[in-house]
């Protein structure tokens, strides 16, 4: 990977109101950490920050004086409402030693899959990756002009420079495929299947009730007596 070198200046004071005037400057407030080494509290202009960015690059040399240190753009930090960036931080690196970091993937071209009925649906944005410096890609391109109906590119498939290895995915992950469009029905139910589903099914309902008759010929509870009838038989045994 080629270096971009910026100009960074360090800052004597922090806290809001220096950062606050740093950005009334077109500054971007910055800190440079990592390698055991003292924390450094810096400042980028944000010309020379929005050149780093246009290159997609994560690795950048840091010019300050005579001295130039390699350092991995580990995070930056966006105003919510107005997408100003607020503050970087940058993590020093070793030119000989490996790191991890994120690498974006790109896809190219369009899939012959769409027009054979398929849809495009991208999996995977970034993959981690451990490699030098030197070796950290920018992005990974993907061409996705032959994948057709059905077919996907795996973790395995990506063309990696060398030396770069790739964290955390298995080797048969899907990056991206062409798939199946699902068809969605919008048809509304039938009259008929929403009164079935308006009267759900009886559980231990109550059963139909049968003639007291017809219970006591099968031997069930005889129906209970008149009042009249039980006080004619009273009088009888009087």
């Amino acid at each position: 990977m080629e270096f971009i070198t910026i100009d960074v200046s360090l800052r004597d004071s922090k806290g809001k109101g220096p950062a606050r005037r740093l950005r009334r400057e077109s500054r971007v407030p910055a800190i440079l950490y990592g390698l055991g080494r003292q924390n450094r509290d810096l400042s980028i202009s944000n010309d020379e920050l929005d050149r780093l960015l246009k290159t997609g690059s994560r690795i950048v040399e840091l010019k300050l004086g005579e001295k130039v240190q390699q350092a991995l753009l580990r995070d930056i930090q966006y105003d919510p409402l107005t997408d100003a960036i607020l503050h970087v931080d940058l993590v020093r690196v070793d030119p000989n030693a490996e790191i991890e970091a994120e690498v974006k993937v790109e896809f190219k071209g369009i899939a012959k899959g769409l027009s054979e009925g398929g849809v495009f649906e991208a999996i995977l944005s970034h993959v981690l990756v451990r490699a030098t410096p030197a070796r950290l890609p920018k992005l990974i391109l993907v061409d996705v002009t032959n994948l057709a109906l059905n077919q996907a590119t795996m973790v395995k498939d990506l063309q990696l420079p060398e030396g770069v290895k790739i964290l955390k995915h298995k080797p048969e992950d899907h990056v991206c495929h062409v798939v199946v469009q699902k068809v969605v029905s919008l048809e509304p139910a039938t009259t008929e299947g929403a009164a079935e589903a308006a009267e759900p099914e009886r559980i231990g309902g109550k059963k139909e009730e049968e003639p007291a008759g017809e219970d006591a010929a099968k031997g069930g509870a005889p129906a209970k007596a008149a009042p009249a009838a039980k006080k004619e038989e009273k009088e009888k045994k009087k």
